[in-house]
């Protein structure tokens, strides 16, 4: 037992030594966050050990107090069985943790850069003879394919990175990164010429492409950075492979972007900004014609993406198309209640779009929509409150001068607009209107009062009463004679006489 325990500290001392020498030389090289995370890992290490000891001797106490000394195994029978099954654990901890380290670094390397002159190599599994280095962006088309949707996406990121374990060697490229639209891959090689990695490069590429479309019919667009020989410029080159991949853009089909290849694509400075399609579907929109401005839409965004020229000028066209359309919003009084219904950032989401449909979809539902559905709104509300100004008009001003000219300057209106709005509206024209009120009131003068007809015809603005006498036989069907004899107040009088006898 003494021997036993004696064995265990010198080995536990010994492992805490060796880790603390790596630590040591790790910690010259790495940054602030790889020293925190060097000290975690080594603690973690030593508690683990500590902690497999004590429980040991803990539940050897217990069994002694349950069974006979004689059915107890000595802990020195066999040394060697529980030196092993304590290496088999530790080098399963530290093949755990190297891996997570391996992804970690492989991010933070890509999306952040690492500081100019540290190379962390070996430990992480890039060797330090390593010469030329790669990145290369992976994106499944959902539009191309037929066995996968949205939805399934997260499924075709492992697909897609399992492939990627299997077809390249694991001494020549650190763990793939992924977001929710792409993978991310760091490739290097150790020794060849420049050329040489390039066509290593290649073929890597199109054996990926070849077995994700054998075995899952998936097809992928793959953008691919220059080829580089310090590590930090990993960062760059990530941003040069993502860049690259945008020129999928103008292509029918998957394919491979060289970022090298595509260097002489730069903004065509004869592209001019389709200004007149855009201000024609401002115009559609802020009248609230759907049908026009989707059309517009469609033929706007086309030409946007046709006239580019590269991914750059498409970028700021996109953009500039958003802050016109946030502009007239505001103008409109709106921009506040769509804002607040969708927080995201905006310029991120227009960065984002991929293809001319996509774009086309998202300026209608995020944008076009809702405009529309409030111009609409805005629209009826203001159309009802428009014709109720010119009925109260008619009503009140019915014994003048009144015409839709005079109406129409009054409220600085076209005369055509509020005689279209009008008929549309209320299903009969400004003057049937007119006229249909002033009969009412010829009605009533007829069966309250005992006006002339020549008097009524001059208070309702008739230059005869000829033509009143005409006008109001078309609308009643008798003259206005005839109609006071039949509903006037001296009918109603004889009428109330006879029924009281």
């Amino acid at each position: 037992m003494p021997q036993n325990k004696l064995f265990i500290i010198c080995l536990t001392l010994s492992l805490i030594f060796v880790c603390g020498l790596a630590v040591v030389e790790i910690w010259s090289e790495a940054n602030a966050s790889w020293k925190t995370l060097g000290l975690l890992l080594l603690c973690c290490m030593v508690s683990f050990i500590i902690g497999r000891l004590h429980p040991r001797q803990r539940r050897t106490s217990a069994d002694a107090s349950k069974h006979p000394p004689s059915s107890i195994p000595h802990p020195s029978a066999d040394p060697s069985c529980e030196w092993n099954a304590l290496k088999r654990r530790l080098e399963a901890e530290l093949n755990g943790q190297r891996a997570e380290l391996r992804h970690y670094y492989a991010q933070e390397l890509l999306l952040r850069g690492l500081p100019s002159g540290q190379r962390a190599f070996g430990s992480i599994g890039i060797p330090a003879e390593a010469e030329w280095f790669a990145v290369m962006i992976i994106e499944p088309e959902l539009a191309l394919q037929t066995r996968f949707a949205e939805q399934d996406r997260g499924l075709m990121m492992f697909a897609i990175r399992n492939m990627l374990d299997e077809l390249i060697p694991s001494g020549s490229r650190l763990p793939a990164v992924s977001n929710d639209q792409q993978l991310a891959l760091l490739v290097f090689a150790i020794g060849p010429s420049q050329e040489a990695f390039k066509n290593t490069l290649s073929s890597w590429i199109r054996e990926v492409q070849s077995a994700l479309f054998r075995y899952l019919s998936l097809q992928v667009s793959i953008g691919v950075s220059r080829t580089f020989k310090e590590l930090s410029k990993s960062s760059a080159a990530y941003q040069e492979s993502v860049e690259a991949l945008k020129f999928r853009i103008w292509t029918k089909e998957t394919s491979v972007f060289l970022c090298e290849d595509l260097d002489a694509a730069v903004p065509n400075s004869a592209a001019l900004y389709p200004e007149r399609l855009e201000r024609e579907w401002i115009e559609a929109v802020k009248q609230g014609e759907r049908l026009h401005a989707n059309l517009l839409l469609r033929e706007l965004v086309g030409e946007l993406f046709g006239s580019a020229g590269n991914p750059r000028m498409l970028e700021l066209w996109l953009v500039r198309l958003l802050l016109t359309l946030l502009d007239h919003m505001r103008q409109w009084g709106m921009s506040a209640k769509l804002w607040s219904s969708y927080p995201a950032s905006y310029i991120r989401q227009v960065l984002a779009l991929r293809t001319a449909d996509e774009a086309e979809r998202w300026f209608r539902q995020v944008w076009m929509e809702p405009c529309l559905t409030t111009i609409e709104e805005n629209m009826k509300s203001y159309k009802r409150n428009l014709l109720d100004q010119i009925v109260t008009m008619i009503r009140e001003e019915y014994d003048t001068d009144l015409s839709l000219e005079s109406v129409a300057g009054r409220l600085h209106y076209n005369p055509n607009y509020l005689s279209g709005l009008f008929n549309k509206e209320m299903h009969i024209t400004f003057s049937e209107y007119l006229s249909k009120h002033r009969h009412d009131m010829a009605c009533q003068w007829l069966i309250e009062t005992h006006l002339p007809v020549k008097e009524i015809a001059c208070k309702l603005q008739y230059k005869n009463s000829q033509n009143f006498i005409r006008s109001f036989r078309r609308s009643q069907g008798m003259t206005p004679g005839e109609y006071r004899m039949k509903y006037g107040r001296k009918r109603l009088l004889e009428e109330a006489v006879g029924l009281e006898n």
